[in-house]
Order: structure tokens, then sequence, then C-alpha cells
């Protein structure tokens, strides 16, 4: 009877085995832009270039003084989508899908916010920018950190908006808590992400007002992160989150500095808003009522004007 039983157990122990095999070696490698180019916002405007190595795809649209925008993480240009026409109606708007989100390459490797910014230096320089302003939101934000502290001669501002950078009590995460178990973390990431469940989810938390989450949104991010690079990539940037952190630099920072934030994020609070403009000399603060972690997903308006206006 036993031996039977240690028989059974073994048949379910390959078989469970090769099923998820099978299930991790056929995840797609990656997006397809040309396959999706009709449904993304602003396609026609679309680029690719190699910087340090790694395709990074961004769109670039207008003239005049450039203005970069910097999505956040486990997003992508599509967070600027209600800005991009607007801005470039008087701006040249150079928005970025940074290394391992949206359209961009997913290699492993270096995924500190320190790295990303490097890549956005080296993308200011193939495009023949010497100077422009940088917008970010939430990673993105700390991301045009690292552009303004390690290449402050490339940023004539910045705009932050709900931005990573300092730390706080009550900030959280969009990432699962077994995104970071060791060996079955990526495992178990890969069978959540069969569904489209954790990004609504991740999405309701991002937003003040839920009725702004459309089908058409949470399908736009979900679509990278079914792939196995944009789950790697999703993977590196939470485990590299916290190196290199540059709350302690940030009183270097000597650019006209804007930050805007949602009064009601969850994800990083109002705090955190303060506290960066504490330690930025100068800078200037906007908070927006009624609106979560991504001001110019939930409040365009609002955020174009705020941009130009300081801008201007």
């Amino acid at each position: 009877m036993l031996k039977k039983l240690i028989v059974a157990v073994l048949i379910l122990i390959v078989v469970v085995g090769l099923g998820l095999t099978g299930f991790w070696f056929s995840r797609p490698a990656d997006v397809s832009f040309d396959e999706l180019k009709a449904t993304i916002p602003h396609s026609e405007s679309s680029k690719f270039a190699d910087v340090g190595g790694v395709r990074i795809h961004y769109q670039e649209k207008g003239s005049g003084v450039p203005i970069v925008l910097i999505h956040g993480f486990a997003s992508s240009v599509y967070t600027w989508k209600d800005e991009f026409d607007a801005l470039a109606a008087k701006y040249r708007v150079i928005a970025v899908d940074l290394k391992g989100f949206g359209f961009s390459a997913k290699p492993d490797g270096d995924y500190t916010r320190h790295a990303q910014g490097e890549l956005v230096a080296g993308l200011l320089d193939q495009l023949k920018i010497d100077k422009a302003w940088i917008v970010g939101n939430s990673m993105g934000g700390e991301t045009a950190l690292n552009v303004a502290i390690s290449h402050p001669d490339k940023v004539l501002g910045l705009v932050l908006i709900d931005s990573a950078g300092v730390k706080v009590a009550g900030s959280s995460s969009l990432s699962p808590w077994y995104l970071q178990i060791p060996a079955v973390g990526r495992l178990l990431t890969a069978l959540a992400m069969t569904s489209d469940r954790l990004v609504r989810k991740g999405l309701e938390t991002s937003f003040y007002d839920d009725s702004k989450i459309s089908d058409d949104r949470v399908a736009f991010y979900y679509q990278p992160l079914r792939t196995s690079g944009g789950q790697l990539a999703v993977t590196r940037a939470k485990e590299q989150f916290d190196l290199l952190p540059i709350e302690d630099k940030l009183s270097t920072i000597n650019v006209p500095t804007l930050i805007i934030w949602g009064a009601e994020d969850e994800l990083i609070p109002l705090e955190a808003g303060k506290r960066i403009n504490s330690l930025i000399k100068g800078s200037k603060i906007v908070i927006l009522d009624k609106c979560g972690h991504v001001p110019q997903e939930e409040k365009p308006e609002s955020v174009i004007n705020e941009i130009e206006n300081f801008v201007n």
C-alpha cells in the first residue's frame, strides 16, 4: 500500500512538473509593436533607438523646448496619452518606455532607477538634445531625479508627479508579496498573470475614482505583464527598488522643480511629496484633491495646465 502511494505521488509530481514546464515556456517572450500598432495611442509618433545596447521605444512629437515624459512602475508611454498631443502643440515632447517596460527591450540586468536615468540621458544624447525638462511619475520621478543628480547639465527643470525617491511611513507597493519568494516567486507571479485580476486591482489602488478604469486601460497595462520578458522586468525592478537611494542627494538639485501630488495617493502618501518639497530648495508643490497615484491619467487637464504654467 505504501509503495503504491509513493508511486502515485511521484507520478503526480512528474505530471505537475511537466505541466508547469510547458506553461513556463509557452508564455510569449514579449509584446509585438507591429501586431499591436493599431491599438497603441499615438503610434504614428513611435520610434526606436539603441541606447547602451538596449532597444528603447519612445514617442516624439512637436518642436521647441524639449519635455521628456517618464512613466512609473509596470507602466509605459500609455500613461501620458492624454497629455501627449496637448503638450506637443507647444513643446518638443518625448515620452519614453524605460528598459523592461512597454515596447522597450526586456533583458536581464540592472533595473535600478540610476541605470534607467542613464538610459534617459543616453537617449537625449542620441536625439541631440542638450537640455530638457524631465517629467516623471512614481518610479519615473525617481528616474528623473537621478538624471538631475548625475547629469545636471542636461536638465532645464523637473516635474515630479507622485514621485518615488524618499522614505516615509505609509508607502506601499503594487507588487504581490510572493514576488520576492526565492526560487518560486517568479513562477507564482507568472501563474497569477494568467488573468488581469492583479492589474485591475493595482489600478484600483492607484486611482481615486475607479470609474475611470476602463477595460481598455486594464488591457493595455496587462499586455506586457503576460510575457516572460515583462514579468522578468518587474521582478528585477522590484528587487532593485531600494538600491542606490538618492534622498540624501536631493538638496544638491538646483533646477526649477514642480511637485504635483494626488491628495489621496495610497501608494506614496502626500507626506513624501512634502518631504521632497522641503529637500529641493525653491521647489513648488501642487496638491490635487480627489486624486490618486497617477494624476496624469486621473486629472490630465490639471496636469497639462500645471506643466505649461510652470515651464512657461
